[in-house]
């Protein structure tokens, strides 16, 4: 089968590997659709030394498929089963698998699906049974992100609902995979009045069509625009799912005296931080992804609530025209790759 891989250091291709058998424990997914994200670019820009990962390796680490075969001692799934694949790995002994935080496990390092693992940019993957989520009527192309974009935004909004009381307000900065995601996960469990900001007048009204309230673009002027909406106080909880130096210094601009400012992106920035420009007592946090738990969770509430996943579908073919797009910005949602059906075309270029 082919495989699209990162060959060696800064040179991505496609080459034929051999189609995987699933040993005792493991099982062989057809994998339906691979989510790309921002940070396969770390991996896919990364110079020789940079990641201790041995190459090649395949990439994708949003999966979603059907179980296609099933080794010895597997328990609970049949063959056709809709999957969703868990990105991470985790040991359950370290110190902080034993206190719920298995996405930092000390142990998992290297052996995620498409960080060091064979990822699912080809049209079968084998893992272990504990990496599978039951998706029951979902369909694995559409949900494929939440393996990675839908799992972090709802870690970070779900850590900062004690704040978001009746009259509070949760600004989202940054509409894309995760931005829709996260304003969505808010509407969905919290009372909080949702802002989203953007630069993208496109992306602004898709906001508004996910159930934010009010929408503003992020140029200079959007803090002193939060604080007008916010009679001065700034909001409660503030998501930037950018994280570049502009967006992070509004973000700090933006919160309050006893608020939240979760950096969610890895767009590669920084800021300054100092007693002048921190508000005081605001919890200022970046989370990794999310815990296997909350991605029980998240599948779970989008098997009970209406969810718009906003993907745009690519066939395997054009796995390096749906990078080019993630890395021009240009795409409205998530990009999804579909590597067990080339002949799907991709939505046209823009």
């Amino acid at each position: 089968m082919r495989a699209y891989q990162l060959l060696d250091w800064q040179k991505p291709g496609f080459r034929e590997v051999a189609v995987p058998e699933p040993g005792p424990g493991q099982v062989r997914v057809r994998i339906g659709g691979a989510g790309l994200c921002h940070s396969d670019l770390l991996f896919l820009d990364a110079p020789p030394g940079r990641w201790p990962f041995a190459l090649p390796m395949t990439l994708g680490h949003e999966n979603a498929g059907w179980v296609d075969r099933i080794g010895p001692g597997v328990e609970g799934f049949t063959e056709g089963d809709a999957v969703l694949i868990e990105t991470h790995w985790w040991c359950r002994r370290c110190e902080f698998c034993r206190v719920g935080a298995d996405n930092y496990c000390i142990r998992g390092w290297g052996r995620a699906h498409g960080v060091g693992a064979p990822g699912g940019l080809a049209p079968y993957l084998v893992t272990e049974m504990q990496q599978l989520v039951p998706l029951g009527p979902l369909e694995p192309i559409d949900v494929a992100p939440l393996a990675d974009a839908g799992r972090t935004s709802y870690h970070a909004v779900k850590k900062t609902l004690p704040k978001l009381a009746p009259g509070s307000t949760a600004v989202v900065i940054g509409v894309g995979g995760l931005g829709g995601y996260a304003i969505q996960w808010l509407r969905m469990l919290s009372p909080a009045r949702v802002v989203a900001l953007d630069l993208d007048a496109a992306h602004l009204q898709a906001a508004r069509e996910l159930g934010a309230e009010e929408t503003l673009i992020s140029d200079g002027n959007a803090a002193d625009a939060l604080r007008e909406l916010t009679a001065g106080r700034g909001a409660e909880a503030v998501f930037d799912f950018v994280g570049v130096d502009a967006t992070m210094e509004l973000a700090l601009r933006s919160a309050r005296t006893l608020g939240s400012v979760a950096f969610v992106g890895a767009g590669g920035g920084s800021v300054r931080v100092g007693w002048e420009s921190l508000p005081r007592d605001c919890e200022i946090w970046s989370p990794q992804g999310g815990t296997n738990p909350e991605l029980h969770e998240v599948v779970n509430l989008c098997q009970r609530h209406p969810i718009q996943h906003r993907v745009e579908r690519f066939g395997f073919e054009d796995t390096p025209l749906a990078y080019e797009r993630l890395r021009k910005g240009d795409l409205a949602g998530r990009a999804v790759v579909l590597p067990s059906d080339s002949r799907r075309r991709s939505n046209p270029p823009r």
